[in-house]
């Protein structure tokens, strides 16, 4: 065993110790090759059974088997043979005065390097003699040699189980044990075991042989429970092992071993780790859940107190209107009327009436198109055309202390939109933009397509077009963004700006389906971004 690596080979001494306790226990041990058969000498077998070498060599042993055992017995064989696995048998012998005696047999196949048997060892005990209730006085737990009577119960447990002599020397290990190292055996040379499996730290650090459970239970007499550590089978897979190990002692109080119980529990500390990482990230997921919720409220009262301010607007535009209307009519009704009268006062006032009439109904319709009331009338538009045709009017709207630029998109979709409409809004982004850069600056206009999914807040999905204005001007602050859009909202000076230009633009992407956002930083510039959909057939 790789856990007491200095105390693993039998000495002469313990030669004559292992020779007198089978002798003790009725015990004898036989060597049989890969088929079964005797090949030189075999002196236990023929003091048990009085066969003379050349009696017992090759298939000769099968002689001293009962006649009604041999052929069960052989089958067993054949079937451990195949599973490469030991196998326990009682059945008959003839012994060297002629009586049967009940023998059982612990066969335990050998492997060559590529995994095939090269050879059996047999233990044999004799159990003729044996109580029921009386096994353990053959081959005590705690003694040399492990209980046969115990090894097929052992082999059926789930747990692996290594025993150790006092010496450190492996006496017994279950089928569990030997799978869980991944080996055929356990039973390698304490110098060359690595080349086998190699033990390792739960930190993944070389396990020093001494201080493993086992080695410890047995050279200090120490109970190590739950003790972890990692396991690198000859394949290169690895377990996370965990263990408690005990020493053993007999009725006297004399230590004759140690035992160790051990099982694979790689899944249950991945299990651990995996509940740790979520718990020392919950408070931080927890954070971040709040902030998504926060943020997702924000923005859904942000649109309720827009549809709400929205229909407030049109109300009020839509009866504002109506009375335009009737003043407008009136006026020039009164112009009619008052034509022959030469009093320059009179005509002045009516033309002031008029023209106050006229910037209420464009202010009216401002209102209007904030609340996406206003009529338009969309057709299929090339934005590339519109921009080029629009943009000689910006460069001369804007000055030139400011350089104006256009990035357009090569083979844009066409759009569905109001074109005056939509030139009318390039037109006030331009201007925003100028009255952001007082001292000059750059203002660029970029398109470029796009597809939104089914995760955007504002948009349905499908195919967009998205025109970019940005500015490298006095910018604005976040709370300022969470305004703009508002009606009469406006940070100009009084006199300087009405409130509607963004409100109106806002309102006129909504009605056209499609959106409008705005990202600032103060002192850098301001970007708008004015999403409107694809028109699915191209202009004929």
């Amino acid at each position: 065993m790789a856990e007491i690596s200095h105390e693993r080979s039998l000495d002469e001494g313990r030669q004559i110790s292992l020779r007198r306790s089978l002798t003790e226990t009725q015990a004898s041990i036989c060597s049989f090759t890969a088929d079964g058969r005797f090949t030189g000498a075999q002196p236990d077998w023929a003091i048990l059974t009085g066969q003379k070498r050349a009696d017992y060599q090759g298939d000769g042993w099968k002689a001293a088997i009962h006649p009604e055992d041999i052929l069960t017995t052989e089958r067993e064989w054949q079937i451990a043979r195949l599973k490469g696995a030991r196998f326990i048998r009682v059945h008959r012998v003839r012994d060297r005065a002629g009586e049967w005696k009940r023998i059982a047999w612990n066969s335990v196949p050998q492997f060559d390097d590529e995994g095939q048997i090269t050879a059996w060892t047999v233990l044999q005990v004799d159990l003729t003699d044996l109580r029921q209730n009386s096994r353990e006085k053959v081959m005590p737990l705690t003694g040399t040699l492990p209980a046969l009577e115990y090894s097929s119960i052992m082999d059926q447990l789930g747990e692996g189980i290594i025993v150790t002599d006092v010496l450190g020397q492996i006496v017994f290990v279950n089928d569990a044990a030997v799978k869980l190292h991944g080996v055929r055996t356990l039973d390698v040379d304490p110098d060359n075991y690595s080349e086998s499996y190699q033990l390792f730290t739960i930190d993944g650090a070389p396990y020093p042989p001494l201080e493993l459970p086992l080695a410890r239970a047995v050279l200090r007499g120490q109970t190590i429970v739950d003790a972890r550590w990692r396991i690198r089978r000859p394949d290169g897979t690895e377990i996370l092992a965990i263990g408690t190990a005990r020493p053993l002692y007999d009725s006297e109080g004399n230590q004759t071993g140690g035992a160790l119980t051990m099982r694979d529990d790689t899944a249950r500390h991945a299990a651990e780790e995996q509940l740790a990482l979520l718990n020392e990230t919950l408070e931080t997921r927890i954070e971040e859940a709040l902030g998504e919720r926060a943020s997702a409220e924000e923005a859904l009262m942000q649109a309720q107190k827009m549809e709400a301010v929205g229909q407030l607007t049109g109300g009020i535009a839509h009866d504002f209107n109506n009375l335009l209307t009737v003043v407008s009519g009136s006026v020039e009704l009164l112009g009619l009327r008052l034509a022959k009268i030469d009093d320059p006062k009179i005509q002045h006032n009516l033309a002031s009436i008029g023209t106050a009439a006229k910037r209420a109904a464009a202010l009216t319709q401002r209102l209007l198109a904030f609340s996406r009331r206003q009529s338009l009338a969309p057709r299929p538009t090339d934005l590339n055309k519109l921009i080029g045709d629009v943009g000689d009017m910006i460069q001369r709207t804007i000055g030139e202390d400011i350089i104006f630029t256009a990035d357009l998109m090569p083979d844009m979709q066409h759009i569905r939109i109001d074109s005056h409409q939509l030139e009318n809004v390039l037109l006030n982004l331009a201007l925003n933009a100028r009255d952001a850069m007082p001292t000059g600056g750059q203002l660029s206009f970029t398109t470029e397509a796009t597809v939104i999914d089914n995760g955007h807040p504002e948009l349905m999905a499908g195919d967009y077009a998205v025109i970019s204005v940005d500015d490298t001007g006095i910018g604005m602050s976040q709370e300022t963004i969470a305004r703009v859009f508002e009606p009469f909202f406006t940070t100009k000076e009084v006199g300087k700006g009405t409130g509607l230009g963004l409100s109106m633009i806002y309102g006129f992407a909504k009605q056209s389906s499609g959106h409008v956002e705005i990202t600032s930083q103060p002192g850098v510039g301001t970007t708008v971004k004015l999403f409107l959909p694809v028109h699915s057939n191209e202009i004929g």
